[in-house]
């Protein structure tokens, strides 16, 4: 394996991530190293924030950043490169009025300051509300084609060979089932026939999370995106709708883990009169405990409500059913830490030996009796010897990935994820996790940021490993940005194709 000593982040201007980019939507050739597969065929398309500021305007959180979709095209051994934003409704009025004009996650944007007092009154507490359309965190397909999403009710359709976007999809207005979407989750499953099953979250007098599924594309060429979307179960939220970014299947549950990060309605209402942000109007309640609501999925029925000591989770690893229990395995954090250290003044600030920019994940282990199914009871999760209600499997490990066409929903050896165990960097290595054994390996670089790992399987592969990992590694003392293959196995570098200029770090991605 390549390994280098370990470069601590205070040596190294990690600001430069998490600054504005300029489009490149014209394919650049990479320069080769190594070499990769001659299998290797097609594109990954990641997505993340890319650009931080509109005229003068400058948001305040990571998530604000405008959505700039990332290509990768892989043929014959060689690389391309590309990028493009998303032309959601916050970024078209942003060039148009030559400064921000939408709500985003961490930055309230006040009225237009070239109004008259009474205009600019009336905007602010009785305007329209700008959409939340800034789909900056994920990709997924859906019905034979592509969208970027984010955690709102918005989704865009993209071009995977242009990045162009080609239409917007508001699921608060066009999901065809009798219920209102305020948001859903930024990881959909996407199951073997196609069909995209989600967690999505109804606000207002009657709050509610939906688990919803949209069936597979069934030809139609006038078929629209959410044809046929039905709901699978509704639950009712504990004490007010929490926020959710992940959940997980396996072969007959859904796992919704309701976690103790919830929407203060009034903070909500009141937005506008203070000038706050989505973040500012949740709050964490650690009296509260994190709850594993079980639903069958194949009858639509809630069928168990677990408890357990209060955590805060982002990302799911996967889940699976074994000796009579159901494994919830996730990267967790002791509370919401996380999203209030993803302000850019944090991230772009210099890093002090011995400072905490970055909250530690743990990746944990929750067993979920499934002989006590069948009640909507809570129960609490039982101790082991050591008075927790999991097992920690690793520590400082983050945005997983496992190879998930043979084993989401089932039993399972390997997690690949990212890692920083200086807690001053969100990203750094790329880690290989036995679950089985504990045994861990890892890849880095000097002045390397990798992003999260997306595990491709070999076409002959035999073994759960057997494939190759992709990476997208920002390299701030080259000042380059590199799609790096690294074999599944034992993560030895087999090639890269490498790009002068360092882009924004993404956040995720997917292969196809």
């Amino acid at each position: 394996m390549f390994r280098f000593h370990s470069i601590m982040a205070a040596s190294l201007d990690q600001s430069i991530i998490f600054q504005t980019a300029n489009e490149r939507p014209e394919p650049i050739q990479a320069q080769m190293r190594g070499k990769i597969p001659s299998w290797l065929r097609g594109t990954l398309i990641r997505n993340g924030p890319g650009r931080f500021e509109c005229g003068d305007t400058s948001f305040n959180h990571w998530f604000d950043g405008q959505a700039l979709l990332h290509r990768f095209f892989i043929k014959d051994g060689k690389v391309t490169y590309s990028n493009k934003f998303v032309r959601s409704q916050s970024y078209v009025d942003s060039l148009k009025h030559g400064k921000a004009s939408h709500l985003e996650f961490g930055s309230y944007i006040p009225p237009d300051p070239c109004q008259n007092i009474f205009s600019r009154f009336f905007s602010r507490y009785w305007g329209p509300e700008m959409p939340f359309d800034n789909t900056c965190i994920n990709v997924f397909p859906m019905k034979d084609k592509m969208y970027a999403t984010t955690e709102s009710e918005f989704l865009f359709q993209i071009d995977p060979k242009t990045l162009e976007t080609l239409e917007k999809v508001d699921l608060g207005k066009e999901f065809p089932a009798d219920i209102t979407i305020s948001s859903m989750t930024a990881h959909p499953h996407v199951t073997p026939d196609g069909s995209v099953i989600n967690v999505s979250a109804t606000f207002g007098t009657s709050p509610s999370y939906n688990i919803i599924c949209i069936p597979p594309y069934t030809g139609e060429t006038r078929e629209t995106p959410l044809e046929g979307g039905k709901v699978i179960c509704s639950i009712p939220p504990t004490s007010g709708i929490g926020y959710h970014h992940s959940f997980c299947l396996t072969e007959n549950f859904i796992v919704v883990t309701e976690v103790p990060l919830m929407l203060n309605i009034w903070r909500f209402l009141g937005h506008r009169f203070f000038g706050t942000s989505l973040e500012d109007w949740l709050y964490w309640d650690p009296k509260q405990r994190t709850r594993f609501h079980v639903v069958d999925r194949r009858k639509g029925d809630r069928v168990g409500v677990f408890t357990a000591d209060p955590f805060f989770v982002f990302h799911h690893i996967n889940a699976f059913e074994k000796d009579g229990k159901i494994h919830v395995d996730g990267c967790c954090y002791r509370d919401n830490s996380p999203v209030k250290q993803f302000y850019l003044h944090n991230l772009r600030s210099p890093a002090e030996p011995g400072q905490k920019k970055c909250a530690t994940p743990y990746v944990r282990r929750y067993e979920l009796p499934m002989d006590k199914l069948g009640s909507v009871e809570e129960m609490p999760l039982q101790r082991g010897g050591d008075g927790k209600d999991f097992t920690l499997l690793l520590i400082g490990m983050d945005l997983p990935r496992i190879n998930y066409e043979e084993h989401n929903g089932k039993p399972y050896k390997f997690v690949y994820e990212a890692r920083s165990l200086d807690h001053q960097a969100l990203f750094g290595k790329i880690v290989k996790l036995n679950l089985e054994t504990g045994e861990f390996v890892t890849w880095e670089e000097p002045g390397g940021f990798a992003s999260e790992p997306v595990f491709v399987k070999a076409p002959d592969g035999k073994e759960e490993d057997d494939g190759v990992i992709l990476s997208c590694v920002i390299n701030v003392i080259d000042q380059t940005t590199s799609l790096h293959v690294l074999d599944a196995k034992d993560l030895k570098e087999l090639g890269r194709g490498v790009v002068e200029g360092v882009t924004p770090v993404s956040i995720h991605g997917v292969f196809q």
